[in-house]
């Protein structure tokens, strides 16, 4: 008979058949649909059955009178304790094996359902209330002798050959009639609580978390609502038992213990929020009107067709999350105390004498996540910059704060604080009573290619004795997922190509074959595939040596077969394809024996592939070898890694047909990211110096610009297309009327960067440049500043001719144009003849041992007289330092050099040429920047040498003034300077009068006495 343990297995992984680790699993459950709650179904099967049962207006009549009674005597809430008695049903009887669980996780589950009815959960809502009631486990049993374990009964179905057990899920109709009478205990004494594995409805299509009976106004037969002594109570299933602080499954959608809430608000007489109709009553004015059920996460506000502005989502009667539910109302308190008092097996259940266990919390902590692994992406839900998301952690007190305690919050990990995240929350402070603090991270959204970043968030008690430090769950790892690598194109390309090969039987490189139970039916590797199957194949046997396409059909099993790791990074639209056949089991039409897809992104959590409206994929009835079509696999699935299992599941009645689950020529395939055409923008991002490099994408998420190699950080870039198109326009320079393409870019941070270099990549589709033919090869890059019209006549002045390095990928359909560049500006592609009257190309400035190197070249001159070598020290006030001569009118690619040889060093040197024309007009080349290393001592330089009229004198090495001598070859001083500043530029030395002869220079510096000769002409 299979089965597995609602959402944990207990998972074995193989290699070559060997049996290496185990570890517990996160699944999600194996039927079809998920259903929150069923008690609304079940009263409603009963009625059908019983005409004269009592109807909802009979029973809300009753109710209203009976409160507007108890108003009148007392009206104020009442505290009961109820003995509860925990029914675990289980197969096994090996205590915490399996659904046999262990009386922790119960006590935990008694602690989460005592909290939520005291209004201890954290509510919002100023209309939250403490029920009043409490719940204690029963100490005795029905013969008032001592529990063992209090307020639990273990039942082993096998011993009590319950046989039901269909589909691996209970019905509700036999828990009803065989399971609750064949093991309740008095429901005046006790409040029944059956834990069973899996639910399912009386069609076996659905999973139900739990269901309940409802409150009567009369023990007398024919006037109850389908709640008898046999079965007063509320049935859960056993995955969903736990609390916030320990839940069951690492805190699954439904692990922290909230069912049991919710169906004890049935049990107490609370109806669904929305009145289980559209817009419905639930009789609680004090709760806004829903429109239906809700379920996962939502946010405020949440309005709806009612005319309601905001739900109530996170009232237990709703169908949320377990991690957002926290309020009982006034109203609906108002109504369980009502029911305490006049629904006659209620009233009896507070004067119980079985006998009480109370369970008690301790002040530790622990984070919810309790698998202690968080995938968390790059990607900002905010539009403005920087751009970010939070991500909120819970540190909760398994019962409350005893006192007063300060906890620091620590984190670790590759990923750096203040730069991929910021710890909001550094501290938290405990008050007694608290029970849960909020630990907030915001993670910077970026652009650039850095790889996945992990946060290992821990905590440290600075201070104070109010809570104390757990035994699990102690830290988090976040991990923060990089969204920014992405391949471009347009071409579907295979991630995933296996067809098993032909001989061999052994499994591919990287293919796992795995069991979530042991059994005689594994996957293997054969050539036993059959009709239509070419080849080996992967598939199951009951046989790992003949290896025959056949499964015995009394062996229990749940078996994967694991893909090699898929990376879709840099991808999208992943798709799935296989050649499968795959025949089996079904009971009411529902499959027992058949094979089905999930995926996993570290083979410890799993979650099963679906269609686009929920439907899991499930395979049985083809004998024939079948192509299983292109299968859509989720966004979740798209620019991560991840793992797909075929699995087969097939349970032990000895019933079912081969062949079993096979699967061949295995594909996935992905789509890489566009390039944008359109006129659009990027969000904004911070650019970091040195190698980062950052991929900026348009808000549709299409490519534009590639950035790396920075010189200096730069905040708040933004990446645009200005204009778009597939043609060409007319570009007018100084030196005549040129095309360029339609496309025009634009790269700008917020505050303007003149000096700061870097590299850019520019994107382009084959379609925009297909009008250029071949010369699209040839095209130059226009750089033109910002705010100057293209439309303008463009001059040396305001623009830049680049010539790029081309990089053309045909298959995928782009090109990129890369060069580097000076400061940001406007971007676009030029025709190859285009000309500005004086091109200057690759102006460098360059550091040797004791000067900097300038060159420029260039590729045209027109009138060129010749060019200006400027010098600053803050990159904008420049000074002349030097003249280089031009050549006139020449279309020859000509090189120029000019060496500056009064640097000191350390100090950040900036360059410009200004070229002059003979009507001398002036355009600037960009700036560029250069700085010598450290000097080992103090360097004179004279120049010119020999001299006639002066010697320039420049001192490096030093900041301090000197006194300057020059004396003759006797000895003799001829001229003396006192307070001379050489260091901040040349100091002029006057030889006028000298006689012609050898001389020395002699400078008296507090660092000592330096010389040089010079010769007079």
């Amino acid at each position: 008979m299979h089965r597995f343990y609602g959402l944990t297995a207990v998972f074995f992984l193989m290699v070559m058949g060997e049996k290496i680790f185990a570890q517990q699993l996160q699944l999600p459950p194996a039927t079809k649909k998920v259903v929150r709650c069923y008690t609304t179904e079940v009263v409603n099967e009963y009625r059908k059955k019983h005409p004269n049962a009592e109807t909802d207006a009979q029973f809300e009549t009753w109710l209203s009178k009976k409160k507007q009674e108890r108003k009148a005597q007392r009206g104020l809430v009442t505290n009961y304790t109820i003995p509860i008695i925990f029914h675990v049903i289980s197969q096994t009887r090996t205590i915490g094996s399996g659904d046999n669980l262990t009386a922790s996780m119960i006590s935990e589950q008694l602690l989460q359902l005592n909290k939520d009815f005291a209004n201890l959960s954290n509510s919002r809502y100023p209309v939250a209330s403490n029920t009043g009631i409490q719940f204690v486990l029963a100490k005795n049993d029905t013969l008032g002798n001592t529990l063992i374990e209090p307020g639990i009964q273990r039942v082993n179905s096998t011993v009590e050959k319950w046989t039901d057990y269909t589909g691996a899920a209970w019905r509700t109709g036999y828990i009803d009639s065989i399971v609750k009478p064949g093991s309740v205990w008095p429901a005046n004494k006790y409040f029944n609580v059956w834990i069973i594995p899996n639910i399912t409805n009386q069609t076996a299509n659905s999973v139900l978390l739990g269901y309940s009976t409802f409150p009567a106004t009369s023990t007398l037969t024919g006037l109850n609502n389908s709640e008898t002594n046999a079965t007063a109570g509320v049935v859960v299933m056993t995955s969903t038992i736990g609390s916030v602080f320990s839940p069951y499954a690492c805190g699954a959608s439904y692990g922290l213990g909230k069912t049991l809430t919710h169906e004890s608000g049935h049990f107490f007489g609370l109806r669904h929020i929305w009145g289980d109709a559209n817009c419905g009553d639930d009789f609680c004015d004090d709760t806004p009107i829903h429109a239906s059920s809700n379920s996962g996460v939502p946010s405020h506000p949440k309005s709806n067709s009612c005319g309601t502005p905001n739900e109530m989502f996170e009232n237990y009667m709703d169908y949320t999350d377990d991690i957002v539910l926290n309020t009982f109302t006034s109203n609906q308190v108002d109504r369980m105390q009502t029911v305490m008092v006049y629904s006659p097996r209620r009233l009896s259940l507070a004067s119980s004498s079985a006998g009480s266990v109370v369970v008690t919390a301790t002040n530790q902590l622990s984070f919810i996540n309790c698998t202690g692994l968080l995938r968390v992406p790059e990607t900002g839900v905010n539009t403005t910059y920087p751009r970010y998301r939070d991500v909120d952690l819970t540190l909760n007190v398994e019962d409350m704060a005893s006192g007063p305690a300060i906890v620091t919050v620590t984190t670790s990990g590759t990923a750096i604080n203040n730069l991929h995240y910021q710890l909001m929350t550094p501290t938290l402070t405990f008050a007694a009573g608290d029970n849960f603090k909020d630990v907030k991270i915001r993670v910077f959204d970026n652009a650039e290619i850095d790889g996945d970043k992990t946060i290992m968030v821990g905590f440290n008690i600075s201070s104070g004795t109010g809570v104390s430090s757990g035994s699990t769950a102690q830290s988090v790892t976040v991990t923060i997922t990089d969204d920014d690598y992405q391949h471009y194109g347009s071409n579907t390309i295979p991630l995933l190509n296996e067809g098993f090969g032909t001989s061999g039987g052994n499994l591919p490189s990287g293919w796992q074959t795995s069991g979530f139970i042991v059994s005689q039916n594994n996957f293997t590797v054969g050539i036993n595939g059959g009709a239509g199957i070419t080849g080996q194949s992967l598939y199951i046997t009951n046989n790992q040596i003949t290896k025959p396409l056949n499964y015995l059909n009394s062996a229990a099993s749940d078996a994967v077969g694991i893909t090699p790791k898929i990376s879709t990074a840099g991808y999208i639209n992943p798709v799935l394809s296989f050649t499968y056949l795959c025949n089996g089991e079904t009971n009411a039409s529902v499959p027992v024996d058949y094979g089905q897809l999930i995926y996993s992104y570290d083979l410890i959590s799993f979650n099963y592939l679906t269609d686009a409206t929920g439907n899991k994929y499930n395979y049985q009835g083809v004998t024939a070898a079948t192509n299983s079509g292109n299968i859509v696999l989720p966004k979740a699935l798209q620019d991560t890694s991840f793992y797909i299992l075929f699995r087969w599941i097939n349970d032990n009645n000895s019933i079912g047909t081969n062949p079993p689950f096979l699967i061949d020529d295995v594909k996935v395939t992905a789509t890489p990211y566009p390039i944008e055409t359109t006129v659009s923008s990027s969000y904004s991002y911070d650019v970091r110096s040195g190698s980062a490099a950052s991929n900026f994408k348009s808000t549709n998420n299409k490519a534009i610009v590639f950035i790396k190699n920075a010189s200096s950080n730069l905040t708040d870039v933004t990446a645009q297309i200005t204009q778009a198109g597939n043609g060409t326009a007319v570009l007018t320079t100084t030196g005549g009327a040129y095309l360029r393409t339609q496309k025009v870019f634009q790269v700008s941070p917020s505050i303007a960067n003149k000096v700061s270099t870097y590299q850019a990549s520019f994107y382009f589709t084959e379609t925009e440049l297909a009008t250029w033919g071949a010369n699209k090869l040839t095209l130059k890059i226009l750089k033109v500043k910002d705010g100057v019209s293209l439309a303008s006549t463009l001059t040396p002045g305001n623009s830049e001719l680049i010539t790029p390095t081309i990089f053309e990928d045909i298959a995928s359909g782009y090109i990129t144009y890369t060069g580097n560049f000076t400061g940001f500006s406007q971007f676009v592609l030029v025709s190859p003849s285009t000309t500005l009257p004086v091109t200057l190309t690759n102006f460098s400035a360059k550091p040797t041992q004791k000067n900097i190197q300038l060159s420029w070249n260039t590729e045209l001159e027109i009138n060129n007289r010749g060019f200006i070598v400027d010098r600053s020290l803050d990159g904008s006030n420049f000074k002349q330092i030097g003249w280089i001569n031009g050549n006139g009118t020449t279309s020859l690619n000509l090189s120029y050099g000019y060496t500056d040889r009064f640097v000191q060093p350390g100090i950040v040197y900036y360059y410009r040429i200004r070229q002059v024309d003979i009507n001398d007009r002036q355009a600037y080349s960009v700036v560029r920047n250069a700085r010598i290393g450290k000097s080992d001592g103090i360097v004179l330089t004279v120049t010119p040498n020999p001299a006639k009229d002066f010697v320039n004198l420049f001192i490096s090495g030093t900041t301090n003034k000197a006194s300057v001598e020059l004396i003759n070859a006797t000895g003799q001083k001829i001229l003396q300077k006192n307070n001379v500043n050489a260091f901040d530029g040349i100091y002029q030395l006057p030889l006028k009068g000298s006689v012609k002869g050898t001389y020395h220079v002699v400078v008296y510096l507090p660092e000592g006495i330096y010389s040089t000769k010079i010769i007079v002409e």
